[in-house]
C-alpha cells in the first residue's frame, strides 16, 4: 500500500538534507548509514513456570476440571493472519504538484482465483481517503481498504481492458486511463528504456499515520522493489488534461539517477489480527512427529504448539500464499489461556518474518487474567529490522526512520470473556480485539 503524505515528505527531506551536506560529512555519514543492519537476538525463551495455570486437580470451581484434567480445556487463538494476493503495484506521487481532487495514484495488478484476473487504481485523495477503480471482473472486499490512509470514500467500476501493465527486470512499461467520479479523463503513461542491469531489493513498506483505527496491522512485504530511472523515461501524469510533475527524489541507485515513482511485480499482503467481536478460535490439536509437539489449522493459519507439562501452548502461526509464507513466533510460546489462573500475569516476545531479504518485525505481548476475563495486549514496539539489501537501500532506511519505527505507533488489545463458572461448556466464549495508534 502507499505511504502516507507525511512520510513521503519525511523521505525526501532527509535525502535531500544528506544531498547538501559537506562531502567529508556526507563520506563518514554514508560508511556508518550503510553497514548491515543486525538481527535482534532471538533464542526462544524458556518455558512458563507451570504455576501460572490451574491445579485442575483442585479448581474444580473452573468447570474444565471435571473429567479428564488439562485435556479437557480447549485450546484457543486470539490470533489470525490474513494474506492478499497481488500481482504488481505501482506507486506514483504528485503532492507537490498535486490536482484538486488528487495526489497520488496506485495501479495495482490481480490474477488469482480469490480476486479474479483484472487490474484497479487507488486514487489518493487529498483529503487522505482513497478512491479505488477496477476492472468489472475483479472481485474485491471495500473492507480491505479500511488500511488505506483515512479509509475509502468511494469504489467504481472502470474498465482497463485495453491497459498495459508490466514490471520487471527491464523497468516498468505502463499505459492506461480512466475516468474519475467526475468523469475527468486520468492518464498515467511509464515507459523505460534504460536496461543496464537493476538490483532489486526488498521491504516493508512504511504505512502512514492517517489510520487513526487501524482494522488491522497492515504488513506490505514487497520483494523485488525498484524506481524508475530518469534516463530513458517517458513519464506522463495527467488529470482532465492537465499535466502533473510527480515528486522528486535525490537517490542515486545502480549508478543512475531515478524518479520518486516506485513498484514491485511481488507483492505479499499480510493482515495480522483483524479486529474481531466473536468467538476466538477453537484449535483441534493433533500430535505432531516429535515429543512433546503439536499442531492445528484453523481459518488458513498453521499452528505449532509445544507441551509444557500438561498444557499447550503456541510457538508458532503461519501462513502461506502461492510462493510466500508468513510467520509468527512467540518465545516464551504463548500460554494455554483457559487454563490460566485468576490474577496471572505473563509476558513475551514475538517476530514476524516472511523471507530474509524483507526482514523481520518484533514486539511484545501480554496477558492477564481479572476473575472472569482474560486482558490481552500485543505491540510491534522493536519496529522493522531490513534484511539483505543494497548499500544505498541500507542507507535510506537509516536516514529515514519511519521505514524502522512505523510498526511502533500500533497497539493491539483484546479481551477474552470466559463463561460463567460451572457452564464452560454450554456458554460460549466471548472475544473482542481491535487495534490503536499510539503515536
Amino acid at each position: 500500500m502507499n505511504t502516507e503524505s507525511e512520510g513521503r515528505r519525511h523521505i525526501r527531506r532527509r535525502l535531500l538534507a544528506w544531498a547538501a551536506a559537506g562531502a567529508g560529512a556526507l563520506g563518514v555519514g554514508v560508511l556508518i548509514l550503510t553497514r548491515s543492519f543486525s538481527e535482534p537476538p532471538w533464542s526462544g525463551s524458556p518455558s512458563h513456570p507451570e504455576s501460572i495455570y490451574l491445579d485442575v486437580g483442585s479448581d474444580v470451581e473452573e468447570g474444565w476440571g471435571h473429567g479428564g484434567g488439562p485435556s479437557a480445556i480447549p485450546v484457543v487463538s486470539p490470533f489470525h493472519l490474513d494474506t492478499d494476493p497481488m500481482e504488481g503495484l505501482l506507486l506514483v506521487n504528485f503532492e507537490g504538484d498535486p490536482d484538486r481532487v488528487y495526489l497520488g495514484l496506485e495501479p495495482q495488478a490481480f490474477d488469482d482465483p480469490i480476486h479474479g484476473r483484472g487490474l484497479l487504481v487507488i486514487g489518493w485523495r487529498v483529503d487522505g481517503r482513497v478512491d479505488v477503480f477496477h476492472d468489472p471482473a475483479l472481485r474485491l472486499d471495500p473492507e480491505t481498504y479500511g488500511i488505506a490512509g483515512k479509509g475509502l470514500h468511494r469504489m467504481e467500476e472502470r474498465s482497463f481492458a485495453e491497459a498495459r501493465f508490466e514490471l520487471g527486470p527491464a523497468g516498468a512499461q505502463v499505459d492506461l486511463g480512466f475516468q474519475d467520479l467526475e468523469g475527468r479523463e486520468v492518464r498515467l503513461l511509464i515507459r523505460e528504456s534504460d536496461t543496464r542491469p537493476r538490483r532489486p531489493f526488498g521491504l516493508l513498506a512504511p504505512m502512514g499515520s492517517a489510520a487513526s483505527d487501524p482494522p488491522a496491522l497492515p504488513l506490505v512485504f514487497v520483494h523485488d522493489f525498484y524506481f524508475v530511472r530518469r534516463a530513458g523515461s517517458e513519464v506522463r501524469i495527467e488529470i482532465d488534461g492537465r499535466p502533473h510533475q510527480g515528486d522528486p527524489i535525490p537517490l542515486l541507485l545502480d549508478g543512475t539517477w531515478v524518479h520518486f515513482l516506485r513498484y514491485s511485480p511481488d507483492p505479499f499482503i499480510v493482515t495480522w489480527n483483524p479486529a474481531a467481536e466473536a468467538r476466538p478460535d477453537l484449535l483441534d490439536l493433533h500430535s505432531g512427529a516429535a515429543a512433546g509437539s503439536f499442531h492445528a489449522e484453523s481459518r488458513g493459519v498453521r499452528y505449532e504448539l509445544s507441551a509444557n507439562g500438561d498444557f499447550r501452548e503456541i510457538r508458532r502461526m503461519s501462513r502461506r500464499e502461492g510462493a510466500h509464507q508468513v510467520v509468527v513466533e512467540f518465545a516464551p510460546a504463548f500460554p494455554h489461556l483457559l487454563a490460566l489462573r485468576d490474577g496471572v500475569d505473563v509476558s513475551g516476545e514475538f517476530r514476524i518474518s516472511a523471507h530474509p531479504t524483507v526482514g523481520t518485525v518484533t514486539g511484545r505481548w501480554r496477558v492477564t487474567r481479572q476473575d472472569r476475563e482474560l486482558h490481552l495486549e500485543a505491540s510491534p514496539s522493536g519496529g522493522w529490522t531490513p534484511g539483505e539489501a543494497p548499500r544505498v537501500a541500507r542507507l535510506l532506511f537509516r536516514a529515514v526512520s519511519v521505514f524502522r519505527t512505523w510498526p511502533t505507533t500500533y497497539l493491539w488489545r483484546g479481551e477474552l470473556h470466559l463463561a460463567p463458572q460451572g457452564q464452560e461448556g454450554a456458554v460460549p466464549l466471548f472475544f473482542r480485539s481491535g487495534w490503536e495508534r499510539i503515536e
